[in-house]
């Protein structure tokens, strides 16, 4: 089966910027899901033969459009991974298809790079598409490391070269630094980074010049920074060939249009994108929304066509910063009041692309103007790393990810459950296994701040929530200063749950509580324990009291009163 008979449907991969789907650019590079120039090896044996009949299945379920069924085979086959590279492939690319944590995307690469057992597959195929992860990760030279091991085997290909222009985008756009990691970058001056780029740039635009999807990666660049001299000149390449690329991407119309110095060139350009003029004829074309930004600076719509426009679909996903800019560029009263009014009835989400790659890391649920939920995403792994819930406008209950470098499980980042009682006041947290508790108004975490966007004269903004950078994050060690108490599974009692009255983060009480009864009581001196009183026989008494060396923590005798007389049955002294 090659990949390129895979249903459209099932062929939707998240994608960086450019258009091109990884499944396109095996097709560009002459690498089918079997490899071309050379047949099958000989049908393979044990394992491998079971691994191989595990990856038919699952290409057949792709073909059939049942993709969960194709992964959970593909799970099920992870057994025999060690011996067929082509289970992780394809389990990574079912992954990918699936929405799937990008994480596991390329830990599926990476299992089948290494094992470098391949049949119906190659290598190739598995770089590339590693190479497209790691670029959406923001992991640029890892990606540029992936992509020169794809170039020896299967030289340089369109893909590829749009795959490595984002690469250095990414990483110029980032200030990298010169191989010195001291020298700073004299301003005026382009750092290696940039240069390179814009030499990749000028040599896959001069590949394939009718090609539309380098020009979108350069103006994404270009209107990301203050472009040069040399940018400018590049810039000035890439206006040249505009006009016979239009129609295959006409979007390049309004993207070019700050770059074009001809005002009126400039509106003709943005002007004829917005009237469907370029590309195939479509009934249903409807421009872009974020073309509304520079049709309005351009003034070529007045400010209650713009509003509405921008507004028109329900439910909408609109870009934070787009919705920023329009607002900005209204001119009315009235345009700025009918935007906010629009704004106070909102349901969507509002998104932000802080590095502009293409990959919101934040999201923002509204309805009808009323802050629902927010999502955060800091690695762009495609899986929330917070969550969090609001209740009349304010954060109720979220999950957030703590310190890892303090937390109890090591060097991975422990996922933390929080509850306020009034933002950004909280009343409890759980932490792994352990919950704790807060008096009111001790203990306040505050992960997002809140931008008032959309105002006008008449009507107050849309509180929108962000990243709060001086927040500090979640540690154990703050948890365990501020709580009054912490509760934890008890390993003596079985089902019993522990917990611990705590003052500035030292012990006081700890009481155990097991299938509803009390069972342990232990005072504490200066955070050790002094005095514990134990309920063994289960009868609803404490039958026996374990005195503790003062200040060691260390057990120095348990006494016993098994008939409740008073006396004590069972004394054990310990030196």
């Amino acid at each position: 089966m090659s990949l390129r008979s895979i249903p459209a449907s099932a062929r939707k991969l998240p994608r960086v910027v450019f258009f091109a789907a990884c499944i396109g650019a095996f097709a560009v590079a002459g690498l089918s899901a079997r490899p071309a120039g050379h047949g099958y090896e000989p049908w393979p044996r044990g394992d491998a033969l079971v691994a191989e009949r595990f990856v038919v299945w699952a290409e057949n379920a792709i073909e059939a459009g049942q993709m969960a069924q194709a992964q959970a085979t593909l799970e099920r086959a992870n057994d025999f991974a060690d011996v067929s590279s082509d289970v992780s492939y394809l389990l990574a690319w079912v992954r990918s298809a699936n929405g799937e944590s990008r994480l596991l995307v390329i830990e599926a690469l990476e299992k089948a790079i290494s094992v470098n057992q391949w049949r119906r597959y190659s290598e190739a195929q598995a770089r590339l598409l590693q190479a497209e992860y790691l670029v959406a990760l923001r992991r640029f030279d890892a990606a540029l490391d992936a992509l020169e091991i794809y170039r020896t085997l299967a030289s340089e290909t369109v893909d590829s070269s749009l795959l490595r222009l984002q690469a250095l985008k990414g990483l110029a756009l980032a200030g990298a630094p010169f191989p010195v990691a001291s020298v700073q970058m004299p301003f005026g001056i382009d750092s290696p980074v940039a240069v390179e780029f814009r030499q990749r740039m000028l040599e896959t635009m001069d590949r394939d010049p009718r090609d539309p999807r380098p020009l979108r990666i350069l103006f994404a660049y270009a209107g990301a920074r203050v472009p040069n001299e040399n940018d400018r000149a590049l810039l000035e390449v890439a206006l040249r060939r505009l006009p016979f690329l239009l129609d295959a991407d006409p979007a390049l119309a309004w993207m070019a249009a700050p770059f074009v110095g001809d005002l009126e060139e400039a509106r003709r350009l943005v002007l004829a994108y917005r009237a469907g003029s370029f590309g195939p004829v479509s009934p249903d074309f409807s421009p872009n929304p974020t073309s509304i930004a520079p049709a309005l600076y351009l003034g070529l719509l007045d400010d209650m066509d713009a509003v509405e426009e921008f507004f028109a679909p329900s439910p909408l996903v609109r870009d934070r910063d787009l919705l920023i800019a329009v607002g900005d560029l209204l001119r009315s009263d009235e345009g700025r009041d009918r935007f906010a009014e629009k704004l106070h009835s909102f349901t969507g989400a509002i998104t932000t692309d802080e590095n502009r790659d293409g990959i919101p890391e934040t999201r923002a649920v509204f309805q009808d103007g009323v802050l629902r939920a927010f999502y955060y995403d800091a690695g762009q792994t495609g899986v929330a790393d917070w969550r969090i819930v609001f209740d009349t406008g304010l954060p109720q209950l979220g999950e957030v990810l703590a310190m890892p470098d303090l937390s109890l499980w090591g060097d991975s980042p422990a996922r933390a459950t929080v509850v306020w009682d009034r933002y950004p006041f909280v009343r409890q947290v759980t932490l792994g296994a352990e919950t704790f508790f807060f008096a009111p108004g001790d203990f306040h975490y505050s992960p997002i701040r809140f931008l008032n966007i959309g105002a006008s004269e008449t009507y107050e903004g849309l509180l929108l929530p962000a990243r709060n950078h001086l927040s500090q994050g979640l540690t154990r060690r703050a948890l365990g200063m501020s709580a009054v108490a912490v509760e934890r599974p008890c390993l003596e009692f079985e089902k019993g749950v522990e917990r611990v009255h705590l003052r500035q983060g030292m012990p006081l009480l700890s009481e155990v509580v097991a299938n509803g009864m009390l069972v342990s009581v232990t005072e504490f001196e200066n955070g050790f324990p002094l005095v514990q009183r134990v309920d063994l026989l289960r009868g609803g008494r404490m039958d026996t009291i374990r005195h503790f060396r003062t200040g060691t923590g260390v057990l120095e005798s348990s006494a016993s009163d098994w008939r409740g007389d008073g006396s004590f049955d069972y004394v054990e002294l310990y030196p």
